[in-house]
């Protein structure tokens, strides 16, 4: 009986680990028909998630309608970022200074993404686009941050960021009510699971896909690994 009981519980384990199998084969092919996979790069070591980086499986295309700065013959750099985090915010610093290391070399194309579906995130997105309209969006977005930065973001703050950036108030009232602004801006968030964006900031720069706040300057990870900082990564790509 007890040599019975234990063929039965031997047979068992091996239909639920064929089953477990087969599970992953098809969650993997099912991921793989949407182009959602997406393979490590071979020069990035580290295995933090904060601090990845991947071949990009699908690349986001630039739209007439993009929020950008830069010259549009260079390295375009497409950020999704939230506008009301912290993460994002202290990225930006590496952004800029790429920015003003390089150039026109590069074209830097701001998406937004919303980590939390917050109201505060949709709005500060629709503000700094509505910004952008009036030719002030990187003034504008770079105050935004440093609100993010120091804890004090909400709505208010938003309109008197407005003032501060010397924007047309009428326009922007007007702007940031404005149900097309707000359904392209809900838009661009639901476009960027087709990028396999699932969070913020996430960066391509060329072919190349950023997960987290990468430092500008390189550095060694916990590991003793070296990991190219965000200036190493785009001189790489401009060579």
């Amino acid at each position: 009986m007890e040599a019975k009981k234990t063929v039965r519980i031997v047979i068992f384990l091996i239909l639920a680990a064929v089953a477990i199998f087969g599970l992953i084969l098809f969650f993997n092919n099912h991921l793989e028909s949407k182009g959602k996979i997406i393979q490590p790069a071979a020069e990035t070591a580290d295995t933090d998630g904060n601090r990845q980086s991947y071949a990009a499986a699908s690349m986001p295309a630039f739209a007439e309608d993009d929020f950008s700065s830069g010259s549009s013959g260079g390295l375009t750099i497409f950020v999704y970022e939230d506008y009301s985090d912290i993460f994002s915010a202290d990225f930006a610093a590496s952004l800029e200074k790429a920015r003003l290391d390089f150039g026109d070399q590069l074209k830097i194309v701001y998406r937004p993404f919303n980590v939390g579906r917050t109201n505060l995130s949709l709005e500060a997105a629709v503000a700094v686009r509505c910004a952008a309209d009036q030719g002030k969006g990187e003034a504008f977005r770079d105050r935004v941050f440093q609100a993010v930065r120091a804890n004090q973001l909400n709505s208010d703050k938003i309109s008197n960021l407005a003032v501060e950036t010397e924007l047309n108030g009428d326009d922007f009232k007007a702007c940031l009510t404005n149900l097309e602004k707000k359904e392209r801006i809900e838009r661009l968030l639901d476009e960027a699971s087709d990028f396999s964006v699932y969070g913020a900031p996430t960066v391509f720069v060329g072919d190349e896909m950023i997960v987290g706040a990468r430092p500008y300057d390189s550095f060694t990870d916990s590991n003793g690994d070296e990991i190219e900082g965000l200036k190493q990564v785009i001189e790489n790509k401009l060579k």
